[in-house]
């Protein structure tokens, strides 16, 4: 009988993996190994590391439960000794493995394989729904980009989720505009569901604290499903407690609440425990029974099958030359309270606290605090995207590079945004309670206490001036920086030069 080997790795423990899809059971050999080596190449959150490990643990416990035969081989070195071991004792025939989603790493394993003799089959991946071909389909006609809310649509009319018949439910593709709503004061947020520590989960944490010591963040208490069991009930939470009010406050920030209405489920998908199709239809269901309104469940399917496609397609359409792009220039350093957290300016603390204790903060607080800071100040991209890519449990390079690049940088010069998305301390004291409490003011941009937001803001719309003379997004606040006055000018740029070269120096503020 020929024997099949099928290697997981780490962000592929879904029982839809298709590598297993059409294989016997009784000749078929599932490998997983834990690579220390692999863990090392960079600086993952230690939250992330408790995740991947405990994660593929569980899902080995699962497929035995199924019937299938597990070679697991934990708390190994590299991959490579433990994967020769595991062809020399069990001398398969062929090897599988579902495609990887960092670039560069199908062509090495198929190296690899080929070193002991075997062609890897790669298998599609199974956690999205579109294919390359359907990105594809929109440059045909010789455009050079594409939004995301026209592929959005695309998926839309391809899975069928929230229409009605070939037109959108309630005759709207988008309803961003309705959820926007600021805080409101003593606002009461659910409680977080328990999710129990299982055996695997206090070994693997053992493990990472022994092994990973220099790693940023914090293990904490850690309550992040590893079981697609767990997963599924941490998903039902949400969609009981949370999904209605997702909506009008997903764009809200408040001191000390890192979750408020959102999910935290990017980190359970993006490693296979959850499928964004099964939640999109769980998501729908609740609209269609009442039970959330249409802005908060629209909002939510965005996310998955519009925005985590997009940015999935963007990275394979454009890399790797995508991951170098820096069209702005940008070339300080990533500030040095990003690594420590130290910093008078509030929203900046709390988000830092916020990611050290759960490798995880909102989209929000990643855009307009995290992401806005290092867009106005002129942070490399690289290093930034990096940074993003080891702090946060749901970090991957296919996630981080356009997201940071793309979105959150304007680096890849307007092809995911039509528009830089920066701004002043107004919209975080519009959109947060962080500035009450801060040291800086963030009606003032000059002065000493002022917000260093503010200086920052003005001093990037000047550097780039020229760039952005012609994009109709950016006249207004173009011609408001026009008509300043010249001394107020000269006095915005002299204040930023100086936070700007702090940060270059390695200081914080």
């Amino acid at each position: 009988m020929a024997l099949t080997t099928v290697w997981i790795t780490g962000d592929q423990c879904t029982p839809r993996n298709t590598a297993l899809h059409g294989l016997d059971k009784h000749s078929t050999i599932v490998l997983f190994v834990e690579s220390i080596a692999r863990s090392r190449e960079v600086p993952y959150h230690k939250r992330k590391l408790v995740l991947i490990f405990a994660a593929m643990r569980s899902f080995a416990d699962d497929l035995r439960a199924d019937g299938w035969t597990v070679d697991y081989r934990a708390e190994r070195e590299d991959y490579e000794h433990p994967f020769r071991e595991h062809v020399a004792r069990y001398r398969p025939d062929r090897i599988r493995t579902m495609t990887q989603t960092q670039y560069g790493l199908d062509a090495a394993l198929r190296a690899f394989a080929a070193d002991l003799g075997h062609d890897l089959e790669i298998t599609e991946h199974a956690n999205f729904i579109s294919t390359a071909a359907e990105f594809d389909e929109l440059f045909a006609r010789g455009q050079t980009r594409v939004t995301m809310e026209t592929f959005y649509r695309k998926m839309r009319k391809k899975t069928g989720l929230l229409m009605d018949g070939e037109q959108p439910a309630a005759g709207a593709w988008n309803f961003d505009a309705e959820n926007r709503k600021p805080p409101k004061r003593g606002m009461r947020f659910p409680p977080e569901p328990e999710v129990p520590p299982s055996v695997h989960v206090r070994d693997v944490i053992a493990f990472v604290e022994r092994t990973f010591p220099d790693h940023p963040g914090v293990v904490g208490t850690f309550d992040i499903p590893v079981s697609r069991r767990d997963a599924l009930a941490y998903a039902d939470d949400f969609f009981r407690n949370r999904l209605a009010n997702f909506g009008p406050y997903e764009d809200a920030m408040i001191a000390g609440e890192a979750r408020l209405y959102h999910s935290r489920l990017s980190a359970l998908i993006n490693v296979g425990l959850l499928h964004p199709l099964e939640l999109c239809e769980r998501a729908e269901l609740a609209y269609r029974s009442g039970e959330a309104p249409l802005s908060s469940v629209e909002g939510f399917v965005r996310q998955l099958i519009g925005w985590r496609e997009f940015i999935w397609r963007v990275y394979w359409r454009l890399m790797p030359e995508y991951r170098t792009r820096n069209a702005l220039g940008a070339d300080l350093p990533v500030p040095a309270f990003y690594r420590d957290g130290e910093t008078d300016m509030a929203c900046q603390r709390d988000a830092h606290r916020t990611v050290r204790e759960l490798g995880w903060a909102h989209h929000i607080v990643r855009l307009m605090i995290l992401g806005n800071f290092a867009l106005i100040a002129g942070v490399d991209p690289q290093a930034m995207t990096d940074w993003f890519w080891c702090m946060f449990v749901d970090g991957y390079d296919w996630v981080m590079v356009a997201n940071v690049v793309g979105m959150t940088l304007h680096a890849d010069g307007g092809f995911v945004g039509t528009k830089p998305y920066a701004a002043s301390a107004n919209y975080i004291n519009k959109m947060s309670d962080h500035c009450g409490g801060c040291r800086y003011d963030p009606k003032k941009t000059v002065e000493d206490d002022a917000c260093p937001y503010n200086a920052l803001y003005w001093d990037f719309i000047a550097r780039n001036e020229k760039r952005f003379a012609s994009n109709t997004r950016m006249s207004l606040t173009m011609r408001n920086w026009a008509s300043r006055d010249p001394a107020v000018k000269t006095a915005i740029r002299k204040r930023a030069a100086a936070l700007r070269a702090t940060l270059r120096a390695g200081g914080s503020f």
